[in-house]
């Protein structure tokens, strides 16, 4: 079967309707998925008119992992794509994808090389998150990648996939409200001995950091929730003792961190450790989930 026929582009999106317009010249082609996580009416207005494209607004943020998986239990086809919305996607680079499913045996995910808009490339292939924290030392790995090239993890901003093992591996884990779940469900992929690729060959934009348009206070409880989700990552992999250790560690170096760089009139840097601060103290007492 054809691309068109055979791929779906699941996007999930929160007030990204200048994103979503940008890209609509490609997503009218293909089979499109957009799940809408805000109240906003302007993304819907946008796609209205195209019968390919299903829109799913949900009753309330159900997050990135939870979003995704709802989306991808609509799809029908053989092959999903994951795009974050601010992802300037083009029709070249998602075929040169899915004509890699042919060239290779055990494929868990295929994902594009990233580029900014001044078109330098970004790493996008790394080591897992544990080895870099933890085990520096020992797995020093080249993240550009000159051809295709296997990862331990894989920024979860564009990747392709067969959709029978997104549903088998189990999706997004829904723990994590945004943040890290790339890094766990890149994790489970490995362990089903499947392999995580970067074609170079297909180069995608990625306009970090502006799938919405942020305001200070979102600004923070963004800073916060990345923080947590390293937490419950954390909290995956290592005991409760060890995850407790590793909070105390840097509770105690994030506090003397803001006092010093406040010293030092460095108030950017400063409030920036108090947020992880807060990271912390809402982590254990699980009212973070407030802010979701």
């Amino acid at each position: 079967m054809d691309i068109y026929h055979n791929l779906t582009i699941i996007i999930v999106c929160f007030k990204s309707f200048k994103l979503i317009e940008k890209n609509l010249e490609v997503l009218k082609n293909f089979k499109t998925i957009i799940v809408d996580n805000s109240s906003c009416d302007k993304t819907y207005n946008i796609v209205k008119g195209f019968d390919n494209i299903k829109f799913i607004k949900t009753s309330q943020n159900l997050g990135y992992g939870k979003a995704n998986n709802l989306g991808v239990s609509k799809a029908n086809t053989q092959y999903i794509l994951i795009l974050n919305p601010d992802i300037i996607v083009n029709t070249d680079a998602i075929n040169t994808l899915y004509m890699k499913t042919f060239e290779y045996n055990d494929i868990g995910i295929l994902a594009p090389s990233l580029y900014s808009e001044n078109n330098e490339r970004k790493s996008n292939g790394s080591k897992s998150f544990l080895k870099k924290k933890f085990f520096k030392k020992n797995t020093n790995i080249n993240n550009l990648a000159n051809g295709d090239t296997c990862y331990d993890y894989i920024i979860g901003c564009s990747f392709l996939m067969k959709r029978n093992l997104f549903n088998k591996v189990g999706g997004f884990d829904e723990d994590f409200f945004m943040y890290f779940e790339d890094n766990e469900f890149c994790d489970r992929i490995n362990s089903f001995k499947k392999s995580v690729i970067e074609i170079p060959s297909s180069k995608m934009i990625h306009i970090e950091g502006k799938s919405s348009e942020k305001d200070f206070i979102v600004s923070c409880k963004l800073s916060i929730i990345h923080k947590v989700s390293e937490f419950i990552y954390l909290n995956k992999n290592f005991s409760k003792f060890q995850v407790y250790k590793i909070l105390i560690i840097q509770l105690f170096d994030f506090v003397q961190r803001m006092f010093f760089n406040f010293l030092l009139f460095k108030f950017k840097k400063s409030f920036k450790n108090l947020l992880r601060i807060i990271s912390i103290l809402m982590y254990v007492t699980s009212s973070y989930k407030l802010l979701y």
